[in-house]
C-alpha cells in the first residue's frame, strides 16, 4: 500500500519528526560539570569544574563576604554568582565545612555494612548534646579491627543548620543534588593534587582558612582523625605575634588529642595547605615545635585554570581557603559521606523515581514510534525492491531452476560412486582381522554405524586377541566385549561370544 503511495509515507515522516520534538529530553550534565557552594557565618564560596577524559579544569570561581547580612540577601547574591558561570546543567553539590561538623573515632563491633549503620543509627545521640532526631550522622569506614571490629570516623552534624542552608540555596533557584563533608573530599584528592602519599604511613595535613584551621591525620585517602582549630589565616598571618604561641599550642593539642585515641602510627610528615600565601616562615616555626619536615601547599596548586578565570583567582582575597570547594568537586565519585536531612533525602528520591519514570514513559513511546517508523519503511523499501529485482530476474528463473535440478542430480551419481563398496571394503577388512582360532557365525552392520559380531572362539584368548586387533583397525571404534559363554562341542571346549562397534556411517 505504501509502494503505491510515496505520499503518505512522506506524511507519516513529517508526523513522526513533529512528534520528536516534542519528547521533553532533559539532558543530562556533562562529565564531572559541578558547581560546589560552601557558606558560612563569613564568606561564600562558589567554584565550577570541568572536567572530562584525563582534564579536569577550574572554569570559573567567585568569594563574597555575608557577615551580617540577611538570608535573603544572601539568596539573591548567591543567585546572581551561579548565574554568572552560565552554566545550564552542572551538578550543584553543597560543601560542609569541617568545623560545622563534630567528628568521632569509634569501633564498632561488625563488620556487615547494614548493621554498623543500624548500629550508629542506635548510638549516634550519645556522641553529641542533641537527640538523634536533630543531628544527621554519616560515617567512613577506616578498617578492621581485631577481626570482628570495624574502625569509623562518625560524622554528626546538626539538622537545622543543613536545612538551613538548603533553604537558603533553594531560595537562590538551585537545585541541590548532594551533601557532602569537605574533609573527605580533600583526603581522596590530596594524592594527586597536593601531593600528599598516605597510601603507607599516615600524614598530617593542617588545612588554614579564613576563621578556622583543620587538623587532620590522612591515611590510606581517608581521614582518620580530625580537630577543629578557631583560628585562622586572619589571625595567624594578621596578627601573627599574638596569635604564635596560642596556635602552636592548638596544634600540639590536636596532635595529643591524635595520639590519645590510638588510631594509627604517629604522622612523619606535615602538610600546610590552603590560605597559607601570607604564611611565610611557618614552615620553619612548625618543623622547629614538631620536629617533622613540613610542606606547604597553596589553594591552587596542580589545578588546571581556564583562561577566563585567571583574572578571578588573581583577584580572590588570599586568607581564603578554596582547596575545601575544590576537593570534594574533583573527587565527589570517591566520597560516600552524604549529609541530607532524612526527609529532603526522602523528597529527592521520590523526585528522582518520579523523573525516571517520566522519562522512561517518555522513551518507551518514543521506541514504538519510532520501531513503527522503521517498520513500515523497511516494508516500504523492500516491497520496491523486491518488485524490481522480479522484473529483472524473471527471464532468469527457469534457466536457473533447471540448473539446480541438473546440479543436485550430479552430486547425487558424485556421492553413490565416491561411496560405492564401502560395506565391501569394511567385510574385506574385517576378514582379514579375524584370527584362525575365532569362526563368526553372524554379522551385521547398521547405517548407524554399528557393527555385532557373534561366534565361537577356541579359547577366551582367543576373543580378546579379536578384540585388540579390532581396536588397532583403522575402520574400527569403541570395542566391547558383550556376553561369553563356554561350552562342549565334540568333546572340545569353546566360547560363543558376542562384540559390539562403532565405524563410519554406510552411506544411503
Amino acid at each position: 500500500m505504501l509502494a503505491k503511495n510515496p505520499g503518505k509515507l512522506r506524511s507519516l515522516t513529517i508526523m513522526f519528526k513533529n512528534i520528536v520534538k516534542m519528547i521533553p529530553f532533559s539532558f543530562t550534565p556533562a562529565i564531572g560539570d559541578s558547581i560546589g557552594i560552601s557558606l558560612t557565618s563569613t564568606t561564600l564560596k562558589l567554584v565550577h569544574i570541568q572536567s572530562g577524559f584525563n582534564k579536569i579544569e577550574l572554569s570559573h570561581i567567585a568569594s563574597h563576604t555575608v557577615t551580617a547580612m540577611a538570608e535573603g540577601d544572601i539568596s539573591k547574591l548567591l543567585a546572581t554568582s551561579f548565574n554568572e558561570m552560565k552554566t545550564r546543567h552542572a551538578q550543584a553539590i553543597t560543601i560542609i565545612p569541617s568545623h560545622a561538623v563534630i567528628t568521632k573515632n569509634i569501633e564498632i563491633p561488625s563488620t556487615d555494612p547494614r548493621e554498623i549503620r543500624e548500629i550508629i543509627n542506635l548510638q549516634a545521640g550519645r556522641h553529641t548534646p542533641y537527640s538523634r532526631e536533630e543531628i544527621i550522622v554519616d560515617y567512613i569506614e577506616l578498617g578492621t579491627y581485631k577481626g570482628s571490629y570495624t574502625k569509623i570516623l562518625l560524622v554528626i552534624v546538626t539538622a537545622a543548620s543543613v536545612k538551613k542552608l538548603l533553604d537558603i540555596i533553594a531560595k537562590a533557584g538551585i537545585k541541590q543534588e548532594r551533601v557532602v563533608f569537605a574533609m573527605e573530599g580533600i583526603a581522596c584528592f590530596a594524592q594527586k593534587f597536593l601531593q600528599i602519599d598516605s597510601t603507607h604511613n599516615p600524614v598530617t595535613l593542617i588545612h588554614v582558612d579564613e576563621s578556622f584551621t583543620d587538623f587532620a591525620v590522612i591515611f590510606r585517602h581517608k581521614p582518620v582523625f580530625l580537630r577543629s582549630i578557631p583560628l585562622g589565616a586572619q589571625h595567624i598571618a594578621g596578627e601573627k605575634e599574638k596569635y604564635e604561641a596560642q596556635f602552636v599550642e592548638e596544634l600540639k593539642k590536636s596532635l595529643e588529642a591524635y595520639q590519645s585515641e590510638d588510631i594509627e602510627r604517629i604522622p612523619q610528615t606535615i602538610v600546610l595547605a590552603g590560605a597559607v600565601d601570607e604564611l611565610s616562615g611557618w614552615e620553619a616555626i612548625l618543623e622547629a615545635t614538631f620536629h617533622y619536615p613540613v610542606k606547604r601547599i597553596p589553594s591552587f596548586k596542580n589545578i588546571a585554570i581556564a583562561p577566563a578565570a585567571f583574572h578571578k583567582v588573581s583577584s580572590l582575597p588570599h586568607r581564603v581557603s578554596f582547596i575545601d570547594v575544590i576537593a570534594p568537586l574533583v573527587a565527589q565519585a570517591e566520597t560516600k559521606v552524604e549529609l541530607i536531612p532524612d526527609d529532603i533525602k526522602v523528597r529527592f528520591a521520590l523526585e528522582a523515581r518520579g523523573r525516571e519514570l517520566m522519562k522512561t514513559g517518555v522513551l518507551t513511546f518514543a521506541a514504538f514510534i519510532l520501531i513503527f517508523f522503521l517498520m513500515l519503511s523497511m516494508l516500504y523499501f523492500k516491497s520496491s525492491d523486491l518488485k524490481k529485482l522480479d522484473m529483472k530476474y524473471q527471464a532468469f528463473t527457469q534457466e536457473a531452476a533447471a540448473l539446480k535440478k541438473d546440479f543436485d542430480k550430479n552430486n547425487l551419481i558424485e556421492s553413490y560412486v565416491k561411496n560405492h563398496g564401502y560395506s565391501v571394503e569394511l567385510l574385506t577388512g574385517l576378514y582379514e582381522l579375524v584370527p584362525l582360532e575365532v569362526a563368526l557365525q553372524d554379522i551385521r552392520f547398521e547405517k548407524q554405524g554399528k557393527l555385532q559380531l557373534r561366534g565361537i572362539a577356541e579359547s577366551m584368548s582367543a576373543v580378546f586377541l579379536l578384540s585388540d586387533t579390532l581396536k588397532k583397525s583403522k575402520y574400527f571404534t569403541d570395542i566391547r566385549i558383550g556376553s561369553t559363554s563356554r561350552r562342549k562341542e565334540d568333546a572340545k571346549d569353546v566360547t560363543d561370544f558376542e562384540i559390539t562397534a562403532s565405524f563410519g556411517k554406510i552411506p544411503e
